[in-house]
């Protein structure tokens, strides 16, 4: 399972549709994608639109307000078990919002990994993972 805050991802809080489906580009190329994977994208509501044109087949979820993304992609990430349901579990974003969401799964045993870019992921969430993937990994050369 993918759980995407995509506006950290493409590190606009307004992206456009060229812009999400840069990033979704630049994702693939680094994280495997399995031919069963869900993906599910937290957004504000001023994205939907442009974010729903740029990936397609993804559930998305939107709020607003401080950490809306966050909050209704970890709501819908408990509420829904997806520690019972999957095996491996990818979270795009650099938030430190995601830090109890991390813990919760690794304590489950499921194995978390995070996509970020550099210079940007926050110490709670760098320290709650041991799997970190940097979408932007020219820049670290």
């Amino acid at each position: 399972m993918h759980v995407l805050d995509i506006e950290n991802l493409t590190t606009s809080p307004l992206p456009t549709t060229v812009e999400v489906e840069q990033t979704m580009t630049e994702y693939r190329q680094r994280v495997q994608v399995g031919p069963l994977d869900q993906f599910v994208v937290g957004v504000n509501p001023r994205s939907l639109i442009e974010v729903g044109r740029g990936i397609r087949g993804a559930q998305i979820l939107t709020r607003s307000g401080p950490d809306g993304a966050d909050s209704v992609l970890t709501e819908m990430a408990v509420s829904d078990r997806i520690d019972l349901r999957f095996e491996r579990v990818v979270i795009g974003s650099e938030d430190g919002y995601f830090a109890g969401l991390v813990a919760w799964l690794t304590a489950a045993g499921v194995h978390v990994t995070v996509v970020t870019r550099h210079g940007v992921l926050s110490w709670r969430l760098y320290v709650a993972t041991s799997d970190i993937t940097y979408l932007d990994t020219a820049l670290a050369a």
